[in-house]
């Protein structure tokens, strides 16, 4: 089983980017990124550097030689998935915060979501007229 392809696709996915706009970010084709992904081409040694530096993790994790992320840019190891590197940094997202405390009180004291899903709707809706105005 090759680790490579499944860390690039992951990694793009965490990073929210189609295969047409890593391509774009790497100078490759959408159908180079494709083949890379499903194991059919090696990226040369290269690209390898040019996908370390893009995800913003090593070399030895892009191959699989380690599975803990390094943070290149702070030093930092991250000894988790990527999948649960963006769930933290989606958790420490100061939009989320408030819901995240309200989710945690109702828990707290025992309440029915499904109680407060209409209030909590019309927030959520408040708040995104409040960021993108008309």
């Amino acid at each position: 089983m090759h680790v490579l392809p499944e860390r690039i696709k992951s990694l793009r996915n965490v990073k929210g980017q189609s295969q047409k706009e890593l391509g774009q970010a790497l100078g490759k084709s959408r159908e180079a990124i494709s083949k890379y992904e499903l194991g059919e081409r090696e990226p040369d040694p290269d690209a390898l550097v040019l996908f370390s530096k893009h995800f913003n993790v090593s070399s030895d994790y892009m191959l699989g030689i380690t599975d803990h992320i390094e943070n290149k840019a702070f030093g930092k190891r991250k000894p988790y998935s990527p999948e649960l590197y963006a769930f933290e940094k989606y958790l420490k997202n100061q939009d989320f915060i408030p819901y995240l405390q309200l989710a945690v009180s109702m828990k707290d004291s025992h309440l029915d979501i499904n109680s407060f899903k209409n209030p909590i709707n019309k927030l959520i809706k408040q708040g995104k007229k409040q960021k993108h105005p008309k």
